[in-house]
C-alpha cells in the first residue's frame, strides 16, 4: 500500500461521507488513491453499457462535459464505453473525477483503461472496497455499483440493456433515494431497452442539453456553462449590452459591423438561452 500511495478510509472516520454511510450495506472501509475531498462534494454518476454506440459515447461525453464545466465531478466505474466517456469529459474539462473499481485498488480493469487509471489517480480519486490484489470476479461489479450510486446526488443512465449493470445501478439509486435520469434511445437497439424502460417508469428524460443543468438542479452555474458555449459574436453582443443597457438591434448592428438580420438572429438565440432580456425594442444583460 505504501508503494501504491494507497490509504484506507473507515466508516467510522470523520472524512467518510455521510450520504454514503447512510446507504444499506455501506462499505466498512474503502481503499483509495488520490484526493479524498472530492467525495465530500455533490457528485453525479454517469453509467451505461461497455458496448456503447457512437451516439451513446457522444451523449455521455457531452453530458459529462457540461456538468464538469460547472466544477462538479462525475463518478463512474471506469469500464469501457459510457463510463470511460464520463470520466474523460471530466478530465478534459479540468475537473477531477471519481472511479469506483470492482477490483482491488491496484488491479486495472479493463487493461485498455490503463492510461485513464493513472490520469484519475493523478487528477481525481480511485476507490475500491476490495483489498489490493483482488481480481475482477463477476459478482464484484454489481456489488460495486451501490457505491457509485451511494456517492451520487443523481444517476444518469446513457445506454444499457434491460438486464445490465447500469440498470442495477439505477435500481440501487432509487432504493437509496437518489434521482435517476436516462437518455432515450432508438427503440430498435437492445442497449436502449433499459434507458427507455426507466423513462417509461418515471425517470427524468434528458432530451435537451441546453436544459440539462436546471433539470439536474445545477442552477447557480448555468451562466458559466452558457457563456462557455457562446460564439465570439455572441460574447461581443453581451459585452456591448452590458456596457450600454437598453441598446437596440440597429445600434448593435452598427457596433459590431453586422447586418440587422444577423444581429436579430444572435440576440434571439441569446434571449432563448436566458443570457439577455428584451423590453420592447431594447435589450438588457
Amino acid at each position: 500500500m505504501k508503494s501504491l500511495e494507497c490509504k484506507i478510509l473507515k466508516i467510522t472516520d470523520e472524512q467518510y461521507p455521510a450520504h454514503l454511510r447512510n446507504i444499506p450495506n455501506a462499505p466498512q472501509r474503502l481503499y483509495y488513491i488520490g484526493d479524498l475531498s472530492i467525495i465530500q462534494k455533490p457528485l453525479y454518476a454517469i453509467v451505461g453499457t461497455r458496448r456503447a454506440s457512437p451516439y451513446g459515447r457522444w451523449a455521455a461525453y457531452e453530458i459529462g462535459k457540461r456538468i464538469a464545466q460547472c466544477g462538479i465531478s462525475i463518478v463512474s466505474g471506469m469500464a469501457e464505453g459510457i463510463d470511460t466517456c464520463g470520466h474523460r469529459a471530466c478530465l478534459d474539462s479540468g475537473t477531477p473525477t471519481v472511479a469506483v473499481l470492482g477490483t482491488g485498488i491496484d488491479v486495472i480493469f479493463p487493461k485498455s483503461n490503463t492510461n485513464l487509471y493513472y490520469e484519475i489517480a493523478e487528477n481525481g480519486l480511485i476507490l475500491s472496497e476490495y483489498e489490493p490484489g483482488v481480481s475482477g470476479h463477476a459478482y464484484n461489479f454489481p456489488e460495486r455499483n451501490r457505491i457509485v450510486s451511494g456517492l451520487s446526488k443523481a444517476v444518469i443512465v446513457v445506454e444499457g440493456a434491460y438486464k445490465s449493470g447500469s440498470m442495477i445501478t439505477a435500481k440501487l439509486a432509487l432504493e437509496q433515494g437518489r434521482d435517476v435520469f436516462a437518455v432515450p434511445g432508438n427503440i430498435n437497439q437492445p442497449n436502449s431497452t433499459g434507458t427507455n424502460s426507466l423513462i417509461y417508469d418515471g425517470a427524468g428524460a434528458i432530451t435537451d442539453l441546453n436544459e440539462l443543468l436546471p433539470q439536474l438542479g445545477i442552477i447557480g452555474n448555468q451562466l458559466t456553462i452558457s457563456l462557455a458555449n457562446c460564439s465570439k459574436s455572441e460574447l461581443e453582443i453581451l459585452r456591448i449590452i452590458k456596457e450600454a443597457p437598453g441598446i437596440t438591434v440597429e445600434e448593435l448592428a452598427v457596433a459590431i459591423y453586422e447586418d440587422i438580420p444577423t444581429v436579430l438572429r444572435l440576440v434571439n438565440t441569446l434571449e432563448l438561452r436566458g443570457l439577455l432580456k428584451s423590453e420592447g425594442a431594447k435589450y438588457f444583460y
